[in-house]
């Protein structure tokens, strides 16, 4: 049986379940794909969008296997390291499932990273699916590779942010909210800025939520990214941090000058264009007793 033939039996044969199949896996975010032998025959949207191919036989005519969509490196499972090309999900099955990893290469050319499950619920048939752990994955090395902080202030390492900031714009939409960006500057000289930087880490860090990333951005500026509701409560939040930074038991910190740039996500927003907005406001607050928003 030739695949046209395959796919045109396992759509038409009960055409009221395929459509509800095909429904259901349409609303995962996961990339799910239901193979028989082997071979793809359905794909979910998630799926398609990723490899920017529209069905199972475009995507066979242009890659074959699946097998050949994982990149080929050490650190993942690839057709490589598959006893049986033709019957690799025997070979991933025995795997740890720690081990159950692949990485692919969007229609973008951007590489990711993938925890596999495999579940093979009627005899011939398996549904693969693909859940995204590529920001969880760079986090661990960076953080294994000791990168993610600053030594000097004890706030996060800007490179960490860039390499992981996805991670914050999943979680914006997620939760239905805007990203916040608030600039935080030690307008004051390099010699008083060094001698209370770790005070002026603690004081911001003591007064956000765990959930929100200080990063130190330049060497006198750092960025606070957060989740909010609304312009007027990013403001808020900027002016009441500018307000209690120096309280007890920083004291010391008001012989430091300091002013505030915030910027607030429109719509989708990518987080590089909020932060330009908020670079922009900083230098605008020209007066250290205020903030400014952009």
């Amino acid at each position: 049986m030739s695949l046209p033939e395959k796919e045109v039996f396992l759509i038409t044969e009960n055409d009221v379940c395929s459509k509800l199949f095909q429904s259901a896996i349409d609303t995962q975010t996961n990339l799910i794909i239901l193979m028989h032998h082997n071979t793809p025959v359905l794909f979910n949207k998630a799926f398609q969008t990723f490899t920017g191919i529209p069905t199972a036989k475009m995507f066979l005519r242009e890659f074959g296997s699946l097998l050949n969509r994982f990149v080929p490196h050490d650190a993942y499972f690839h057709a490589g390291k598959a006893e049986n090309q033709d019957n690799w999900t025997e070979s991933f099955l025995n795997l740890p499932e720690a081990d159950r990893v692949v990485s692919m290469i969007n229609y973008r050319a951007e590489p990711y990273a993938f925890a596999v499950t495999l579940d093979q619920p009627v005899e011939e048939y398996t549904i693969v699916s693909f859940t995204d752990i590529s920001q969880d994955l760079i986090k661990r090395i960076m953080i294994e590779n000791d990168v993610s902080i600053d030594k000097e202030s004890g706030a996060f390492n800007k490179d960490y942010f860039i390499h992981t900031s996805k991670s914050f714009q999943n979680a914006a939409e997620f939760n239905k909210k805007a990203i916040g960006i608030t600039m935080i500057e030690m307008a004051s000289s390099d010699t008083n800025a060094e001698k209370y930087l770790h005070d002026f880490t603690s004081s911001i860090k003591c007064n956000i939520r765990q959930s929100d990333m200080l990063v130190r951005w330049e060497k006198k500026i750092f960025l606070l990214a957060y989740l909010v509701e609304s312009p007027e409560n990013a403001m808020k939040f900027s002016r009441k941090l500018l307000s209690v930074m120096s309280e007890e038991p920083f004291e010391n910190l008001k012989t430091i000058s300091m002013r505030l740039g915030t910027s607030v996500q429109i719509d989708q927003e990518e987080i590089e264009e909020i932060i330009t907005r908020a670079e922009s406001a900083l230098r605008q607050s020209s007066d250290t007793s205020k903030t400014t928003l952009l």
